[in-house]
């Protein structure tokens, strides 16, 4: 019997310590939404071509965007360019806690984050060997991703 309740309490360990090593991603499902960085709460997605067109009419606010990946960084999976309605858009994860897998292209996807101008200092980080990220004027600053 002691024997018994201890296999399930190290069963019930391995299970919590697994859990929380995925804590950062969550999975739904082979084929379901993937989960980056904190929960996307933003109802209404801004308009893809006009927050491209006059970004600093956007400074500060906290967007969501809807659309397909059109890139993403290949380098620590840091930025996603995000298309949709005629137009294009970086989020950029400026303290790389959120990143995407190298495979994303081409899926679905919700981002959340803060409408700003790229700091100076990111603008002129040198490049690594062999990756150089883009560097837009303005970005959305990843708070969260749903890819689908």
């Amino acid at each position: 019997m002691k024997r018994n309740l201890r296999g399930l309490l190290l069963a019930g360990c391995v299970l919590l310590i697994a859990g929380a090593a995925g804590a950062g991603e969550e999975k739904t499902g082979h084929t379901g939404t993937q989960k980056f960085g904190a929960p996307v709460t933003v109802k209404k997605a801004v308009d893809i071509a006009k927050l491209s067109k006059d970004p600093a009419r956007f400074a500060g606010r906290k967007v969501r965007l809807e659309g397909t990946v059109k890139e993403v960084c290949q380098g620590r999976g840091c930025w996603v360019e995000v298309e949709a309605g005629g137009g294009s858009f970086m989020a950029r994860s400026l303290d790389e806690s959120v990143l995407l897998p190298k495979d994303c292209k081409g899926r679905k996807v919700v981002v959340q984050g803060v409408v700003k101008a790229l700091p100076r200092s990111i603008k002129e980080e040198p490049k690594e060997e062999g990756h150089a990220c883009p560097k837009p004027e303005w970005v959305v600053a990843t708070q969260g991703i749903e890819l689908r």
